[in-house]
């Protein structure tokens, strides 16, 4: 039997990066995946590889900045039994730069879909969870292992996601759902490409400036250690957060 037969499991940011790689892995270990984003054409196109790869793959169009919409895809996900697995994936690098280069718009969306959509799935996808359910939620090395001054607004919203699943973990915890946080390093996604012009020797030297292992880790890495927190494969208290590096080596947050 698969490691996710049966299982109903909800991805949010699951169109691209790493959210894309855990939808697919889901589906090759059997999962029914909600892939949820903004992007119709690249959300089809993910749930149709989580189906070819053995999983059950739908889409639902998703803006996790809106509570209500959040709302609308926990009881859609729902719809043909309770949820097993919430991912909240979603997520932008906001404002980079200076301070002075910072306004209000760009702060509120930076929050809204980094913090705020992370807080929305726990509100929501928890409601809409079996007993024994699990919900991992991304976070970043940046405003948990090392500050990273250009990127301010961003580590304020990843640590507070981390701050979010240890408090949400014994609140949970009378109704049976673990709380997990992934704090990846440098990651070959859409985000890297954007920060660093998307050149392999470029990403290869961003990754050797900021991650322990010196390596740009891929997608498949994080997957990996997504799907271990949820079976069990790898060690793990509820409200904990691991820092993900190639590999894949995964280091609690102490």
């Amino acid at each position: 039997m698969k490691r996710f037969e049966g299982r109903s499991v909800v991805v949010t940011g699951g169109t691209s990066g790493i959210g894309r790689a855990i939808a697919v892995l889901l589906g090759k270990e059997g999962a029914r995946v909600y892939v949820a984003g903004r992007d119709e054409e690249r959300g089809a196109s993910v749930a149709h590889e989580v189906t070819v790869s053995g999983g059950q793959g739908h889409f639902v169009r998703t803006d996790v900045a809106v509570d209500a919409e959040v709302e609308l895809l926990a009881r859609t996900a729902a719809g043909d039994g309770l949820i097993d697995c919430w991912f909240s994936n979603a997520g932008v690098e906001g404002p980079i730069g200076p301070m002075s280069g910072w306004n209000d718009d760009a702060l509120r969306h930076e929050l809204d879909i980094n913090l705020k959509g992370v807080l929305s799935g726990l509100r929501h996808g928890s409601e809409q969870m079996v007993s024994g359910g699990a919900i991992v939620n991304t976070a970043s090395f940046v405003g948990t292992a090392l500050p990273v001054p250009i990127a301010v607004p961003y580590a304020a919203a990843k640590a507070g996601v981390v701050a979010a699943g240890r408090s949400a973990a014994p609140l949970l915890e009378e109704a049976g759902i673990d709380v997990y946080t992934l704090c990846p390093w440098v990651i070959d996604t859409p985000m890297v490409d954007r920060l660093t012009g998307g050149a392999p020797e470029d990403k290869g030297n961003f990754a050797a400036g900021f991650a322990p292992s010196g390596l740009l880790a891929t997608v498949e890495d994080v997957a990996h250690v997504a799907l271990d927190l949820l079976d069990g494969r790898l060690s793990a208290r509820s409200g904990d957060a691991y820092l993900v590096d190639a590999g894949p080596v995964a280091t609690l947050v102490e």
